[in-house]
């Protein structure tokens, strides 16, 4: 029988069985990871693999061994922004796109727990825990969604270094350490249950550094009933608190907007302002918020639903940019308002194709990069070759409610066949799932924009 390693130096990858051939992939990503030294025919055995599996629903297996070996080139980067992870972020964002649905639940697992693992790792630790909540339980076992609770548990981790409070850093330590302890008991692999269990131990290490906690300071409670009450279930549900609880404990968390800005320095005028525009920030969201609840209580039959949650969409990417206006304000980088946008304050001269400035390139801040990449999956890769569609269609369809029409179908036979009006068209169901995501991407901006200037003001 043919070992691995005859296979994966083969000139002839076509006479071996798929399965045969991943594994050897697997091996020489391990050599890879183990050596630094990338192995000569790993790029042709992907190459062969992703052709191989065009067009069958093991497609995405391939594109997660290629993001494996991006990752892998990106630790021998001194950059933490290079090509490499700027590309393996697009091929995770365009798996979640394009199949979502379409691909049995064991691989659409493995798309959701990497991407999540690679999100948490960038900062983004909110976006991640937002894709496990994606992975659907499977009647089989699973090995990636055996893994959900403790990775769940690995992302609260990653999320604590965000918080400043002693108590609010315990709280999320302690549901990471549940989540990591349980989570790792119903894995069944070996190694997969070394590995959190590892993770474990640093969720051990970071709470015994935090020394004893009051449990009962962090008390909460509600007091909200009728429609308020199911109003701020439903926003905790979907994530769209500003409340850094909302991540760690949706359920039991006090169903308030806690977060608030208070400047500490010299200059009164600038405290004034930096103050008066955090809370103008927070008003509009939560009004913005409550538009979009309002729009999904209405008939679907009712054709004012459709124009709000356009408005709603439309709408987020205003918040975006005046979160983008006050990192100019607040990091004094005296961005002429037109270009203190949120693609573009990044840059020198404000241009995508220029460095980065060093405020962002050389900061510790990982609250500020999480925003940076936020921004990314929003506007596009700057260092990307290409572009996920998701994306692009995003630009368009918010262009288009700006300056043209989109028209809202709900049957088959409404699709236009060929013309302009089909570039116009989207079914309810996008509107809807764009509309919340946005929103869910907007409080998200701000919550990273908050945790950024605690870490800044510490």
């Amino acid at each position: 029988m043919t070992n691995l390693q005859e296979i994966a130096h083969s000139d002839d990858y076509g006479q071996f069985e798929l399965k045969d051939l991943y594994q050897a992939t697997q091996m020489l990503l391990q050599e890879f990871q183990k050596t630094k030294t990338e192995p000569e025919k790993l790029k042709d055995i992907l190459d062969h693999l992703k052709k191989r599996l065009e067009g069958q629903a093991a497609y995405p297996l391939a594109i997660l061994l290629e993001s494996s070996q991006l990752g892998i080139r990106h630790q021998l980067q001194k950059e933490w922004n290079s090509p490499m992870k700027q590309r393996q972020l697009f091929l995770f964002e365009s798996l979640f796109f394009q199949f979502r649905g379409k691909v049995p639940p064991t691989i659409w697992n493995q798309i959701c727990l990497n991407y999540a693992e690679v999100l948490i790792y960038v900062g983004r630790s909110m976006d991640g825990l937002h894709v496990l909540e994606q992975m659907v339980e499977h009647e089989n076992e699973d090995p990636s969604y055996q893994r959900k609770e403790a990775e769940r548990g690995w992302g609260l981790l990653f999320y604590s270094t965000f918080l400043t409070g002693k108590e609010e850093k315990a709280d999320a330590l302690h549901k990471a350490r549940e989540l990591l302890s349980e989570g790792a008991e119903g894995i069944t692999d070996t190694n997969g249950r070394a590995l959190y269990a590892d993770r474990l131990k640093l969720a051990q290490k970071m709470l015994d550094e935090i020394g004893p906690v009051d449990v009962t300071a962090n008390y909460k409670p509600n007091f909200f009933e009728g429609r308020e009450k199911e109003y701020r279930d439903w926003c905790a549900k979907q994530h769209l608190l500003l409340n850094h609880d909302n991540e760690v404990d949706p359920e039991g968390t006090m169903k308030l907007d806690t977060l608030r800005y208070r400047y500490k320095g010299q200059d009164k005028d600038r405290g004034v302002f930096l103050e008066a525009f955090m809370n103008s920030l927070i008003a509009e969201f939560t009004a913005h918020r409550e538009k979009l609840y309002d729009a999904l209580e209405l008939d679907k039959s009712e054709p004012m639903r459709n124009e709000q949650l356009k408005t709603v969409y439309r709408e987020s990417f205003t918040l975006f940019n005046k979160t983008a206006q006050f990192v100019n304000h607040y990091y004094k980088l005296d961005i002429k308002n037109q270009h203190a946008v949120m693609q573009r304050i990044w840059f020198e001269e404000e241009h995508p194709k220029n460095p980065l400035k060093p405020f962002i390139r050389d900061t510790k801040n990982s609250a500020l990069k999480a925003l940076y990449w936020l921004s990314k999956e929003i506007y596009g890769y700057e260092r990307s070759e290409s572009q996920n569609l998701a994306m692009i269609r995003s630009l368009q369809l918010r262009d288009q409610m700006e300056r043209s029409f989109v028209q809202v179908i709900t049957k088959q036979e409404e699709i236009a066949k060929t013309g302009d009006l089909r570039k116009h068209q989207m079914t309810q169901s996008e509107l809807e799932r764009l509309a919340l995501s946005t929103t869910f991407k907007a409080r998200n901006a701000l919550m990273y924009l908050g945790f950024a200037v605690g870490m800044e003001k510490e």
